[in-house]
């Protein structure tokens, strides 16, 4: 069995992700995996150089991105053609226009108009409540995001290393088999290595307005969210193989390449004319071709 990371920030993120692209697809290499996904928050931007890092090795990045929804939990979307990549693009830049720069406003309708040939994955809250349950919101949500996208969607596993965390797959499993969502193994890697985590403090304290001193919960409570080998993965979900399982299913359908990108320049429209999901992919194709 096999398994594929599909939940990795990078640096992209701003004062989320503590590695560069180029980092982390080294050590994916290293582990011998064959393909990784890049979902940084509500951009595309750190895809570029992870797919010219990976080009020639013998290994594929899966462009994506963690959409983070004003008024519903988080999708981690998954294009599996140049059609879906268009619409998560145009999606994107939808949610980039109506607000300030380096913010991105997206709401459920949006993904739902912009879904088609996407796979998308639930990203469960981090902690259970006082009842050692999830919000009654979020399985509201989930059944909503089931009714709009069928069964191109799955819900996301994550193990945290906190004492909750056994409780916590139990309730997904649960919602799982209650809402006919499948889980998919992930494991929200923010860097490389586990002596990156000491960046990933700095940035966070510097994204909360806080010091290392202060900073408390707003921190990640261990160094687990470097990328694991496929080994430990294996062992983290061997209650769950078909989460791992899934894992593979969402990779394998995921076709599209930037290669494929082949960016025509209409004569009779300067740069300054083109529209943002032209500006998009020109910038998407210039930036792998000179890398």
């Amino acid at each position: 069995m096999q398994y594929t990371e599909l939940q990795v920030t990078t640096n992209f993120s701003f004062l989320r992700g503590a590695s560069h692209p180029e980092e982390l697809v080294d050590q994916a290499i290293h582990y011998g995996y064959k393909k990784i996904a890049i979902t940084d928050r509500n951009t595309l931007a750190g895809i570029v150089r992870a797919h010219s890092a990976a080009r020639g090795k013998g290994f594929e990045i899966i462009p994506a991105a963690r959409l983070d929804l004003i008024d519903g939990p988080s999708l981690l979307a998954y294009p599996t053609d140049k059609a879906a990549y268009a619409r998560l693009s145009a999606l994107l830049s939808l949610g980039n226009r109506r607000t300030e720069k380096g913010k991105c406003d997206l709401y459920r309708r949006d993904v739902y108009g912009a879904a088609e040939g996407i796979k998308f994955i639930a990203v469960a809250p981090l902690t259970l409540n006082a009842s050692f349950d999830f919000e009654p919101g979020f399985e509201r949500a989930l059944r909503e995001y089931r009714s709009e996208l069928g069964s191109e969607l799955y819900l996301s596993a994550t193990r945290s290393y906190v004492e909750s965390d056994v409780k916590k797959f139990f309730r997904l499993s649960e919602i799982s088999k209650r809402l006919d969502i499948p889980l998919v193994a992930t494991n929200d890697v923010h860097y490389h290595h586990p002596e990156r985590r000491q960046l990933q403090d700095i940035v966070t304290c510097v994204r909360e307005k806080c010091t290392i001193y202060n900073a408390g919960f707003r921190l990640h409570q261990n160094a687990e969210r470097h990328l694991k080998d496929q080994g430990e993965m294996l062992r983290i979900f061997r209650g769950y193989p078909d989460a791992i399982a899934r894992t593979q299913e969402i990779a394998e359908a995921c076709t599209f390449s930037l290669d494929t990108l082949k960016y025509v320049y209409p004569e009779e429209i300067t740069g300054g004319d083109r529209s943002p999901q032209q500006e998009l992919t020109y910038l998407a194709w210039k930036g792998a071709k000179d890398f």
